[in-house]
């Protein structure tokens, strides 16, 4: 015997498409097995079959009319896995969004070898309260397991298409400080394309595209010299992609200090870029935060 489970779409999950909201709910089906259900009106919006491409309102009533032991086979429980530890840096929050520096070595999201300790699973156990069938609060800038800095997560669905929007638009500016071999002795602007080797995970910029080529725009100015050998930059980075600043930086013969696999050398101990993403401008709103791990640099090369 089939049974009613009715959904009353709310906040964090109008505006979705239907297919793709049932996609994230019946977590443990098929898109071809979502859409058999919509077309035999086994599931129906507000009474009525709709097609998959239909956005869903606030307020609508998703019925769906299935046994509980098919829709447990459909649905695939997933759980926050934590390392025990929230311990997030916060630098801003408001009711859209949470702004939180993320630490050199932490990845931001789990990938297939590290799923507990990330920066996206404390987030969403911070959070766990927004957290719905089809939303989890979620990040709309990455940065490398390396990089230190401030990573934006969104607290709702909408802010979420809010901030994406404005991501893609460029209103949000994104400011990094590194330290780089030599002198850079003016400010200036890498442009170009960016190429992925999947097998070594390094990335290359070439002056003109070809087909596999995406295009990076990289704004840099010198901030402080240290000892004649070193110099402390602000970089902007306009678009983003996977090493564009490392990349950009070893391209005009000024890498990152730590950065080995972009022609950077050690220093001391430190066998990864020194790169820190310490400003973000959001409108009237600027968020900043220092890099403990620059500043005793600063001091030691000076």
């Amino acid at each position: 015997m089939n049974y009613l489970r009715e959904i009353i779409i709310g906040e964090n999950e109008y505006g979705q498409r239907l297919d793709r909201f049932l996609l994230k709910y019946l977590n443990n089906s098929t898109r071809a097995n979502v859409y058999k259900l919509l077309r035999k009106k086994v599931i129906k919006v507000n009474g009525k079959r709709e097609k998959e491409n239909y956005f869903l309102k606030l307020g609508d009533r998703l019925q769906i009319f299935l046994s509980d032991e098919t829709l447990d086979k459909l649905r695939k429980e997933e759980k926050i896995v934590m390392d025990g530890k929230v311990n997030l840096d916060i630098v801003y929050e408001d009711d859209e969004i949470l702004v939180v520096n993320k630490p050199k070595g932490l990845l931001t999201h789990p990938d297939k070898k590290e799923y507990k300790k990330t920066l996206s699973t404390r987030v969403q156990a911070y959070l766990k309260h927004l957290s719905t069938r089809t939303f989890k609060p979620a990040s709309i800038n990455r940065l490398d397991q390396n990089t230190s800095g401030l990573v934006i997560f969104c607290k709702t669905y909408e802010a979420l298409k809010k901030y994406n929007e404005m991501m893609r638009n460029r209103e949000i500016k994104k400011y990094y400080l590194c330290i780089v071999h030599g002198i850079v002795k003016k400010e200036g602007a890498i442009k170009g394309y960016i190429v992925k080797n999947t097998k070594t995970n390094v990335v290359q910029i070439f002056d003109k595209n070809n087909k596999n080529g995406q295009f990076i725009y990289t704004k840099y100015k010198p901030i402080r010299y240290l000892n004649n050998n070193y110099t402390l930059l602000e970089v902007e980075i306009l678009t983003g992609k996977t090493h564009q600043i490392r990349a950009s930086l070893s391209k005009i013969n000024h890498p990152i200090i730590g950065d080995t696999k972009y022609g950077g050398k050690k220093i001391d101990n430190i066998t990864t870029q020194v790169l820190h993403a310490y400003k973000l401008i959001i409108g009237d709103k600027v968020i900043v935060k220092e890099s403990k791990l620059i500043n005793e640099l600063i001091d030691k090369l000076s």
